[in-house]
């Protein structure tokens, strides 16, 4: 249980070498320092420590994960995470005096680190999860965080997590999840008096010190808050005098926030959409280091970073938010003495889009692809991807006739480069040669093509995911593998290069077929209240790899239309979630699945680590709107995720997603610099968000256009101010 909490930790990287534990490697997994106690939970660092990255899936915890093992004075430990930089484990308990250290794995035994264990060493959780800032304090009585806008009240009580109490009765094996006083056993707990608590230079009353039940080396501290604290400074001792004292200094002083990259187009004047600037004046004091810690209150997420100058720049943050911005000045390495300044204000700009080409009509436009109609899906290469695709972008979209109702390719001519537009802007179609079309006459799947999206999978292959239409007018969504590696443009293991008969699409055809999201009454992968599953977006950690490694959390978003009983409107999204066989679309506890409303086209782009932005059309804003058939999405809004809202460190789920109360608008521009109005912006479909270069300082937006009475075609815009 106590997983998400140890793999908040940095990894760090590692060259292969022989297995070597790094000099002052073996370190507390708290502030990760030498201060280790029995039991406490551990990081150790170095180099080609396992052969691969893995985590404990199930508890008691194994004391080898892919191959490797850490043994403590010969014995193995327990443990939580391996990988060739880093390790995380549990040591044992009952302990004393000098351990040795030693990693093991098939390919040989590490030299020996020799570890002093004292009898505590309490260090406490922070929120940054990095031993420095403030504490993972939570109130008994809801478990809302104790935070500079929340602060604990007198005979509020309190929560603190730690690890390095030590010893524990009853004695319970390292690895095993503590008592609970139910399924679990009784509460592994030090004695009374064995431990106390100061809060604001006030001795706080302490209810229990032990274990935290039913996790793993987690131990947490119950007290109440004193009738008159001064200030909120936490210090934890126990009888052995090993305590985790903190002092409060001066603060820094004038810090001031300011715009990063402003910049004018036309009558508008902006700065990043996801960057802000802070300076500071220093305390009296030398200062180790700065903590500066970003809050924003629309979901409660932070960001933050250190410095050693006195300024820094936030990055990673949210366009058009507003965040609450601290500055700590630290005196040590573990920031146990420190001020904090009070909080000041600071908000992002909303992201300017600008379309390319020239003019202020999509007459001027730049049609990236010659033949490019609608569908419009866009597929980063890396330099592993052979010579076809390597560093290239490659779209898989809908052509104009001849054929109607394909999927075909179109691929950039040279490696992609931030300083050459045409790199990523400019795309030679395959005439579609390549990829799918629609069968002369149905198959029992496949009666006409769609939206489709290239992911490319760490096999060496691109799985094409696909809607179609079947002869029973449902639509699903489908995959298939590429059989030409990581060229991705031929997936018909017979002798054509395209799916395209109704043989092909048959049982036994040369395109087999995998259903990925079925509808209510299919025998295979049926949902629920599903009646059609249409324009998807796979979305898989893009900043992380350019390959998708299949591996559990990722998720999908898809258009469901009107559901009775769930959604009046038309257009609508469901959410599945990958588990590693299979797609899941998750459901709310009425039978509906979950479900983003009136949203058209949505599309989710990754930002590092679980973090998610979500771009869609409102279709039910109609300003604008002209009398042709042609789709009209209205404006576009933005969303955010980040999957530690809900803990997750491997998955996005539906719950980590802001409200859609809370979207922000999108701007769009024309190339003269001109705003588009509501007509011209409800008319962008199918459009695809992609960082070319796989650093987010340059993002592109694929997309169809039209004016409204004219035939779509493909084009693309470009974020102005990331």
């Amino acid at each position: 249980m106590f997983r998400p909490l140890v793999l908040l930790l940095s990894l760090a990287a590692a060259p292969a070498l022989a297995q070597t534990i790094a000099a002052g490697g073996v370190v507390n997994a708290a502030d990760y320092t030498a201060a280790v106690a029995p039991g406490s939970l551990i990081a150790i660092f170095g180099s080609n420590l396992a052969p691969a990255t893995t985590s404990a899936a199930s508890t008691p915890l194994p004391t080898s994960l892919a191959g490797a093992s850490v043994e403590v004075n010969g014995q193995p430990i327990p443990l939580f995470f391996v990988s060739a930089g880093q390790i995380n484990g549990q040591m044992p308990f009952g302990l004393s005096g000098t351990v040795s250290v030693r990693v093991r794995t098939p390919a040989g035994l590490s030299p020996a680190v020799s570890l002093p264990i004292t009898p505590a060493a309490p260090r406490l959780f922070t929120r940054s999860m990095d031993g420095k800032g403030d504490p993972i304090l939570v109130r008994a009585t809801d478990w809302t965080m104790v935070t500079a806008a929340a602060p604990a009240q007198p005979g509020d009580y309190l929560i603190l997590f730690l690890t390095g109490l030590g010893n524990v009765s009853p004695a319970i094996p390292a690895g095993t999840p503590a008592g609970d006083n139910a399924a679990n056993g009784p509460l592994n707990q030090l004695p009374a008096g064995a431990v106390t608590v100061t809060f604001g230079g006030q001795a706080a009353p302490v209810l229990f010190a032990g274990l935290a039940p039913g996790f793993v080396g987690l131990y947490q501290i119950n007290f109440q808050v004193p009738a008159a604290p001064s200030g909120n400074t936490i210090i934890v001792a126990t009888r052995d005098a090993a305590s985790s004292d903190t002092t409060t200094l001066p603060a820094p002083s004038r810090v001031t926030v300011s715009a990063v990259a402003e910049q004018s187009v036309g009558a508008r004047r902006f700065g990043s959409s996801s960057k802000l600037a802070l300076t500071w004046t220093a305390p009296s004091y030398p200062v180790d280091h700065y903590q500066i810690t970003a809050a924003e209150t629309l979901q409660g997420t932070t960001v933050s970073t250190t410095a050693r100058s006195l300024s820094t720049t936030l990055s990673g943050l949210k366009a058009a938010t507003p965040y609450a911005i601290t500055v700590k000045a630290c005196a040590d390495a573990p920031c146990r003495q420190s001020g904090a300044a009070s909080p000041v204000t600071g908000s992002t700009a909303t992201e300017y889009w600008q379309l390319r080409g020239a003019g202020n009509t999509t007459a001027g436009l730049a049609r990236i692809v010659r033949d490019g109609n609608v569908r419009i899906s866009a597929t980063r290469f890396g330099p592993e991807a052979g010579p076809v695709t390597a560093n290239r972008i490659q779209l898989y979209y809908g052509p104009m006739a001849p054929p109607r109702g394909a999927l075909t390719t179109a691929l950039t001519t040279s490696a992609t480069s931030a300083a050459d537009p045409a790199s990523y802007l400019s795309f030679t179609s395959s005439g579609a040669t390549t990829g799918l079309l629609t069968p002369s006459s149905p198959a029992p799947l496949i009666e006409s093509i769609a939206t489709g999206q290239g992911v490319p999978m760490t096999n060496g292959k691109v799985r094409l995911f696909f809607e179609a239409q079947g002869a029973d007018r449902k639509t699903r969504i489908f995959s298939l593998d590429s059989v030409d590696g990581f060229t991705g443009q031929d997936f018909n293991s017979g002798s054509a290069t395209t799916c395209s008969t109704t043989a092909d699409y048959s049982p036994g055809g040369g395109c087999p077929l995998s259903t990925l999201i079925g509808v209510e009454g299919d025998t295979t992968l049926p949902n629920p209240r599903i009646p059609n599953a249409r324009q998807h977006k796979v979305a898989f950690p893009t900043q992380t790899d350019w390959r998708w490694d299949g591996a559990p959390g990722t998720f999908l978003v898809f258009t469901t239309d009107r559901i009775p009983g769930c959604a009046t409107g038309g257009m609508n999204h469901g959410y599945a979630v990958w588990d590693g066989a299979k797609w899941n679309v998750q459901y709310a506890t009425n039978g509906c699945p979950k479900l983003f409303l009136d949203a058209q086209a949505a599309f989710p782009m990754h930002l590092g680590g679980q973090r998610y932005k979500l771009y869609y059309g409102d279709p039910t804003i109609t300003t604008g709107k002209g009398p042709s058939n042609l789709p009209f999405l209205g404006p576009k809004k933005l969303i955010y995720s980040d999957g530690a809202v809900s803990g997750s460190l491997d998955r996005v789920d539906f719950e980590d997603w802001e409200r859609q109360s809370l979207a922000r608008d999108v701007v769009f521009l024309w190339p003269n610099g001109d705003p588009l109005n509501d007509a011209a912006e409800g008319y962008i479909d199918d459009y695809h968000f992609l960082a070319p270069t796989g650093n987010l300082d340059l993002q592109v937006m694929y997309l169809a256009i039209t004016n409204g009475t004219e035939v779509p075609f493909a084009s693309a815009a470009t974020l102005l101010n990331p």
